[in-house]
């Protein structure tokens, strides 16, 4: 224990000078105190907000007064260059890199909220005690550190670890990964509670690593709750894994101990894989849903351990060697009583009021809705889904117009027909093998009919099977700002000659020709930051910021980015599957396939937390596309060698990796594209809220072939979700067909991507 906390006695050893106090005072910058003040001194800052980005070049203690807030504006908030600096007491946020960086030694930060970066804390011989580090990818990034009394949670990675770090008291949750070591050593984990973190992570894991101990850990409901690849010499002592996909999953690893540690109600106890000189001794491992150890191509010792029955039980060998005799009779753990910790703070349920399509129209009489032009009426086709080349008819007042559309098309045409200027309502037909009328108003500028205002599809969306066209009504107003010219001089009092294009007359974010499509006021000002009528995850801002997108505040949305490898781009097809899948249901999926990533082999997840960061927000931690999109990546391999997995690059499970090797594999033509769209819509699932833990068809191994019970179980569990359809059916259940079905699109919550929670 020594080496881990050497340095500590040294924290308080500054160099002998006759030191100095100083005050901050709220408008005073922090810098210029620090630049005036002498090796030794201490500097106390008052309650308020400070904009700034420190750099700490001198052995200094620096205490908060009441709520004392830094904000980085994007870049470090504190740099501290200098050995021996003190912090206390400090809520800093907002930066690209690390909120908070120590690059000298023997640092101390305390009773401090780090939040909003790429990374909370880096710290190098630092002892960062009694912090709370929240929505940051990487909550703190520790080396031959000292970490005590710390909450960390809603973080990509809790905590990363290198070497000789003495871990103790953390509490990790709500995290992608909780702990994560790559080529970490000598490290110490003791006494920390890692609990929900994201059901396609866990709460702890090694790759590459050798030396680590876990001791007297309570770790529950996760994918895994120690998960260790490609390591040696990890010791888990005196542990409580707890409901838990896998409870410890090993994978080409050797001398790994599990010594005196419950083991309960996990799907998988411990699972092996090409490993060897595995110590299982002296546990409790007991409540297996499918297996107590499951091992492939590996060889455990798993003497005298209890496993719940008077004899062994489940276990699963391929090729492999389990020794496990003798067995313990009596548990170790007879009498204990996990303590497991939940999340306070509920979501309240949101009710939405329902626009109604029986509107009270207004008819008026006029001797002409527009003085000013001879009125033309247009219909602008924004996007067009035809699966064959067909026919799309469209009349205006009875004058017919034509196109041929095929595929996915963005035309951006606009269907002209002059109109009779003194009749308000001016009838419209949209023909694609059905027909649909809307009743275009010159007084208001809106339309009814067969579309209209709070459709479930969508405000200017018509769709008959797989054939759909976005469009938009409009006329030849004379200064082009899509405001009528009745609405101009009778409701707005704006001036008919002067554009209002893009004015946001009221301040509240929304420019007033998108209020007035939606049905807002534009001279009264509107929280649109946290209206979300349509309960899709997107504020009415965030609509507003997608509009040329296609984005309805009254309609579902869903916004994809698809990064790839070369070899994996996906195809069209497999796109036009998934939009074809959601569509059914209401919903839009927008799907932007973008950047080419650098090819490795193997992504783990801190590999797939960085390409987050770097190719999705592109550095930026306030990125205004996190919070509206989905982030896919199609990578080789990951942490598996086939399927995917949902993660956590920042706060929230927002992001897909999908390894596609195996499918390119395995499936050639139209099956390859079916499964590329299979998995996609699989681990999209997970980003809409679907876990095992709501219902058991979902993500269930026993699923996997013929000759497993849950292959029969959920046989009518129709969904991408159940491992039995996956790589074959692009959908999710409905819920119909009968024993053991679940309904999917019932439950996915479009809201999770922004405000995750796990097993709830």
């Amino acid at each position: 224990m020594k080496k881990y906390v050497l340095f500590v006695s040294f924290l308080f050893l500054l160099p002998n000078a006759i030191t100095d106090d100083f005050i901050v005072e709220n408008g005073q910058s922090i810098q210029d105190v620090i630049d005036s003040a002498r090796e030794g001194d201490s500097i106390f800052i008052r309650e308020g907000v400070y904009r700034e980005n420190i750099i700490i070049n001198k052995s200094l203690k620096i205490y908060g007064i009441g709520r004392v807030i830094i904000d980085g504006c994007g870049e470090t908030a504190i740099k501290v260059k200098a050995d021996f600096v003190n912090i206390s007491g400090l809520e800093i946020f907002n930066s690209s890199d690390g909120v908070v960086i120590f690059e000298g030694k023997n640092g101390l930060i305390e009773k401090s909220r780090i939040y909003r970066g790429r990374y909370g804390i880096i710290g190098n011989k630092t002892i960062i005690k009694n912090c709370e580090i929240f929505e940051c990818g990487g909550g703190i990034l520790a080396n031959n550190s000292y970490l005590e009394d710390c909450e960390i949670y809603k973080c990509g990675i809790g905590l990363e670890i290198s070497q000789n770090n003495c871990i103790s008291n953390l509490r990790i949750h709500t995290c992608g990964a909780g702990i994560y070591g790559e080529y970490s050593s000598n490290n110490l984990i003791e006494k920390c509670e890692l609990y929900k973190c994201n059901n396609n992570q866990g709460e702890i894991f090694f790759i590459n690593s050798l030396s680590n101990k876990i001791k007297d850990c309570n770790i529950s409901y996760g994918s895994f709750g120690i998960k260790i690849v490609e390591s040696k010499g990890i010791e888990i002592e005196e542990c409580r894994i707890i409901k838990s996909r896998y409870g410890v999953k090993i994978e080409s690893s050797h001398e790994i101990k599990i010594y005196k540690n419950l083991i309960k109600r996990c799907r998988f106890s411990i699972a092996l894989e090409k490993s060897k000189d595995i110590l299982i001794n002296y546990n409790d491992i007991v409540g297996s849903e499918m297996y107590s150890i499951d091992a492939s191509y590996s060889i455990c010792n798993a003497r005298r351990n209890y496993w719940g029955k008077i004899a062994p039980q489940k276990f699963h060998k391929k090729l492999s060697k389990i020794e496990y005799m003798p067995w313990l009779l009596e548990p170790i753990y007879e009498n204990y009583s996990l303590k497991y910790y939940e999340k306070m703070c509920k979501n309240e349920e949101k009710e939405f009021e329902k626009i109604s399509n029986e509107i009270k129209r207004l008819k008026i009489e006029t001797d002409d809705f527009d003085p000013l032009v001879d009125i033309w009426v247009g219909i602008c086709i924004k996007r067009a889904r035809f699966p064959r080349k067909g026919l799309l008819e469209v009349k205006i007042d009875g004058k017919k117009n034509c196109s041929i559309f095929c595929g996915d098309e963005y035309p951006e045409i606009i269907f002209w027909e002059n109109v009779d200027d003194k009749k308000q309502f001016v009838e419209i037909s949209f023909n694609l093998g059905k027909k649909f009328n809307v009743y275009y108003d010159l007084a208001t500028g809106g339309w009814f009919g067969d579309d209209f205002l709070g459709d479930e599809d969508g405000y200017g969306r018509i769709k008959h099977e797989n054939y759909e066209i976005w469009f938009d009504i409009i006329y030849n107003d004379y200064d082009n700002d899509r405001l009528t010219y009745w609405e101009e001089v009778n409701i707005y009092h704006t001036n008919p000659y002067v554009s209002d294009y893009g004015i946001d007359y009221d301040g509240d974010g929304v420019a007033i020709e998108w209020e007035d499509k939606y049905g807002y006021d534009p001279f009264n000002p509107e929280n649109h930051a946290n209206i979300d009528t349509d309960n899709d995850g997107l504020s009415n801002l965030e609509e507003y910021m997608m509009r040329y997108d296609l984005s309805d505040p009254f309609a579902k949305d869903i916004f994809v980015e698809i990064d790839y490898m070369p070899q994996y781009r996906i195809s069209n097809e497999s796109i036009q599957m998934l939009c074809d899948a959601f569509s059914k249901h209401n919903i839009t999926l927008h799907i932007k396939v973008d950047d080419e990533l650098p090819y490795r082999e193997r992504i783990y997840y801190k590999e797939a937390r960085d390409f987050y960061w770097d190719y999705f927000l592109n550095g930026n931690a306030n990125s205004p596309k996190h919070g509206i999109y989905h982030y896919l990546i199609l990578v080789a391999y990951g942490p598996g060698a086939r399927g995917g997995n949902a993660f956590v690059g920042y706060d929230n499970c927002d992001s897909i990796l999908l390894a596609c090797q195996y499918i390119n594999d395995w499936r050639i033509g139209e099956k390859r594209k079916t499964a590329y769209a299979s998995l996609i819509m699989h681990e999209l699932g997970h980003n809409l809220g679907l876990f095992e833990d709501d219902f058991g068809g979902i993500d269930n191994e026993s699923c996997n072939a013929p000759w497993l019970p849950g292959y029969w179980k959920y046989e009518n569990y129709k969904s991408c979700l159940n491992y039995r359809y996956s790589f074959e059916l692009v959908d999710y259940s409905d819920g119909s067909h009968g024993i053991n079905d679940f309904n999917d699109w019932e439950k996915i919550d479009l809201t999770f991507f922004k405000n995750s929670y796990y097993y709830e």
